[in-house]
């Protein structure tokens, strides 16, 4: 039933209008017309008691008229929060979309301006701090006790696995691009640099050798010192499309690219000096891994209440094509200056990437939002430093350099968020 705002239940008679009667204006539609032209039966006109030569308005249906604001505005004038990037949502009356088309007329310049408060594009800002896990067990160093042991070989002194690092800060940016059909297209960057490990042994004359297979095919007792240095970093650009498979389920699909690199120095001294005498090797290694990829993932509202905080989880994973480079490095002094060799080996092979994520919405205003969450990678498919250590024949004599590349690490990278989101 229409509803004819201001019009006095005084001002019917009979079924009719009575002429001469003030009325008011009513919306219909999305035009605003005279209360007075509008028959008492929602539509014909009356035989008798009607307005003389008024018009019949038959065309307009009743269910033509909108109640509260022609922008999708409830009638209390409080406009709603749109939380949804990817869904469209309250915002969908101004983000167009041809497939969806209204159920009015197109507004007008201005209506589409004050539309443009409920937001098309949302974009997301984020600080992050990670950590990532140590590298798998790969025993480097050992405590060497000659005439103690039978080959010489003590505990383990050093391990892969002792390089937790040390957490790695970064942003993390997101704009979204939604319609009113539920679709969004979403770009979304981030980089964490860098984690950082430090481990060494106590200093002890001719205490440490190298673990077999050695580093680099190098095999040396009788150490001073043992240090190990990792650090890695990591960066991420993803494009993806977004559509609703259920109100409260998103789904998705896209490219992304993945980088990890990793660098890893071991340093040990030997000459029967503390502190460390100038005979030294140096062992480096750098890996760069660049992924490529297409991935599926969903974004579920797991808590929505329409109170102060909603919940979200996010899921991806894909398949990669892993580009990866490894570049080895010796570095020795034995006490006549220093000499280098190295070798560089390209490879390529499959990789896979994970994302979990789960984040916490506080609306702030109707445009602003604060963002806390959790996130968690997963990579498989990569090659590490620690990994390529048996792989390389890198003497310090004159004998030939050889190596290979290893593609079998793997690491898992959590951490927290914290950040905001702008719509307009």
């Amino acid at each position: 039933m229409l509803a004819l705002a201001g019009a006095p239940a005084a001002a019917q008679q009979a079924g009719g209008w009575l002429a001469g009667e003030a009325v008011s204006e009513t919306v219909i539609g999305d035009r605003v017309v005279d209360a007075g032209s509008i028959p008492a039966d929602g539509g014909q006109a009356l035989a008798d008691g009607g307005v003389p030569n008024a018009p019949p308005v038959n065309e307009w249906a009743a269910e033509s008229a909108v109640p509260g604001q022609l922008d999708g505005t409830p009638s209390d004038g409080q406009l709603p929060v749109y939380d949804d990037p990817a869904a469209g949502g309250e915002h969908g009356a101004a983000c167009g979309c041809p497939e969806c088309a209204a159920a009015f007329e197109q507004p007008g310049f201005m209506q589409v301006l004050h539309d443009h408060l409920h937001g098309c594009w949302t974009l997301r800002a984020d600080a992050l701090l990670l950590w990532r896990n140590a590298p798998r067990s790969r025993p480097i160093y050992s405590d060497y006790l000659p005439g103690v042991t039978p080959n010489g070989f003590g505990a383990t002194a050093l391990d892969a696995n002792q390089l937790d690092s040390t957490p790695a800060a970064g942003p993390r940016f997101s704009l979204f691009r939604s319609n009113n059909c539920g679709e969004a297209l979403e770009a979304t960057w981030f980089r964490a640099a860098n984690f950082r490990s430090l481990e060494a042994t106590p200093p002890t004359i001719a205490g440490y050798a190298l673990t077999p297979p050695g580093v680099f095919g190098n095999t040396f007792t009788g150490l001073d010192t043992a240090t190990a240095d990792l650090g890695s970093s990591l960066q991420s650009f993803e494009f993806n499309r977004r559509w609703h498979a259920l109100p409260n389920v998103v789904l998705l699909q896209g490219f992304r690219w993945f980088e990890w690199n990793e660098s890893l120095s071991l340093v040990d001294h030997y000459g029967g000096v503390v502190p460390p005498a100038p005979m030294m090797d140096i062992f480096n290694n750098t890996c760069i891994n660049s992924l490529y990829g297409y991935q599926l993932g969903t974004d579920i509202r797991l808590w929505d209440r329409g109170g102060w905080f909603r919940l979200d989880g996010l899921l991806k994973g894909g398949a990669y094509y892993n580009n990866a480079v490894q570049k080895s490095q010796y570095v020795f002094d034995t006490g006549t200056g220093p000499g280098l060799k190295g070798l560089r080996v390209q490879g390529d092979g499959a990789a896979f990437v994970g994302e979990l994520g789960l984040t916490t919405t506080v609306p702030l205003t109707q445009h602003f939002d604060l963002r806390m969450g959790y996130m968690a990678l997963w990579l498989e498919g990569l090659a590490q430093p620690t990994n390529q250590l048996a792989g390389q024949s890198i003497p310090s004599g004159i004998s030939p350099v050889t190596g290979t590349i290893d593609l079998t690490g793997g690491t898992v990278v959590q951490g927290v968020s914290l950040g905001v989101e702008g719509r307009w």
